[in-house]
């Protein structure tokens, strides 16, 4: 599993379970709230039942000692259903299911006011509301009632269950799905940073792969000027390479340098007027010791006399330079290799080990290789073929590879007609 997947999969796992949370405390927070709102509800209900209470006592003769039927008259006439009168622990009056413990209730002795609490009574939820009043006769000895109103809130917590249940499924499903979306935006966001390490890692072995020939070359001159005595003339040609080629490779190394620019769409290069043979003639020199070597010849083809086309000169040479190279590795000594050109096409052709059909589409990806073993030898890293397609990209143009195995290979670069 690679970092990405790393970084999106933990993402996707925060993302979950801080909706869950998140969830648990919306139902939570509205169980509590449709609780205060019954309560809210319910405590007005019960201090206007007391009100009521009062204002019927205030209206009685108090020519006499109040009496506990009186109080208990008004009660049942005034006080909502299911509600209860005590005195200190005495029941008056009950219209509920229930006994009430005046302990239970935390009234302040001083202040007389409605308190609420909630009780569980086996599968039962209750709002009980209670209040402790002071009744009588000035100069007299005021006595305690307590009046209780109770609300069955049972239905509310099974509703809850019910709903949280249903809530959570939906959170379940929708955090599901925002978790895949984090990944799908994590991997599409991240993707281009992907492509750009992959390409710093191209451009590295591709400024290694380009480097490598000309340098061996440079080194073989110098070692042969060192070490060697050359007539004049010899020595002449010598310097003369390695100065022209040292020059090409700085220029190229600038252009390596930028070659990410390669692998965007909208790279830009800087083309010139630049004749076929000259182009020829580059490469053919730059490959010159390699062809020997091996005693290979390279033979030019086409209707290239006299053509000119706009290309950048550094990179069309490495084009053909890295095809020529593949065609002396997988060419037999004696061979011949084709380099040819037409008003529309560049082309390397050899007549060598060829490539295998399914093999074709494989050899443009870098560092790809179809005889490792081969390849190893030779210190080929599979960098050409996928250097020689960006090239021809940025040219506005494509690279076509035709190959039959024990017959040949044939690559070829075919501008863009509407670039033209």
């Amino acid at each position: 599993m690679n970092m990405i997947k790393k970084i999106a999969l933990t993402a996707s796992a925060m993302l979950f379970v801080l909706a869950q949370i998140f969830s648990f405390y919306v139902i939570f927070t509205g169980h509590q709230e449709k609780i205060e709102l019954i309560e809210l509800w319910g405590e007005k209900i019960f201090s206007k039942g007391i009100s009521d209470v009062h204002s019927e006592l205030y209206r009685v003769n108090y020519g006499q000692t109040m009496q506990d039927y009186v109080v208990t008259y008004y009660f049942r006439e005034n006080m909502p259903k299911r509600s209860a009168l005590y005195k200190d622990k005495k029941e008056l009056y009950n219209a509920t299911s229930y006994e009430f413990d005046t302990d239970k209730a935390n009234f302040d002795n001083e202040v007389s006011a409605t308190v609420c609490r909630q009780e569980r009574l086996g599968d039962t939820y209750l709002l009980v509301f209670a209040s402790k009043e002071k009744l009588g006769r000035a100069g007299e000895k005021w006595q305690s009632y307590h009046y209780f109103y109770v609300v069955d809130i049972t239905s509310i917590y099974n509703e809850s269950w019910m709903l949280a249940i249903q809530e959570m499924l939906v959170s379940i499903v929708v955090s599901l799905g925002m978790a895949l979306l984090l990944v799908f935006l994590i991997k599409k966001i991240t993707r281009p940073l992907q492509e750009v390490n992959e390409t710093q890692r191209q451009l590295i072995g591709s400024m290694s792969h380009e480097l490598k020939t000309p340098l061996t070359a440079m080194k073989g001159y110098s070692e042969t000027l060192l070490n060697v005595k050359l007539s004049r003339e010899q020595e002449e040609k010598a310097l003369d390479y390695i100065n022209r080629e040292s020059g090409r490779l700085s220029r190229l190394s600038e252009k390596m340098m930028e070659l990410t620019k390669l692998y965007e769409p909208e790279c830009g290069i800087i083309l010139q007027k630049i004749s076929i043979d000259t182009l020829f003639a580059a490469a053919e020199e730059n490959v010159k010791h390699r062809l020997e070597e091996k005693n290979i010849t390279l033979f030019k083809e086409g209707d290239y006399q006299g053509l000119e086309k706009e290309l950048d000169a550094d990179l069309m040479t490495s084009f053909l330079i890295n095809l020529i190279n593949n065609s002396i590795m997988a060419s037999e000594p004696g061979s011949i290799i084709y380099m040819g050109a037409d008003e529309h096409s560049l082309w390397v052709r050899d007549e060598g080990s060829g490539i295998p059909q399914q093999e074709v589409n494989k050899v443009r990806k870098p560092f790809y290789r179809v005889d490792k073993s081969r390849s190893r030898k030779s210190g080929n890293i599979g960098l050409g073929l996928a250097l020689c397609e960006q090239i021809a990209i940025v040219h506005h143009g494509r690279m076509k590879i035709e190959s039959q195995v024990g017959k040949g290979t044939k690559v070829s670069w075919t501008e863009d007609r509407i670039h033209r």
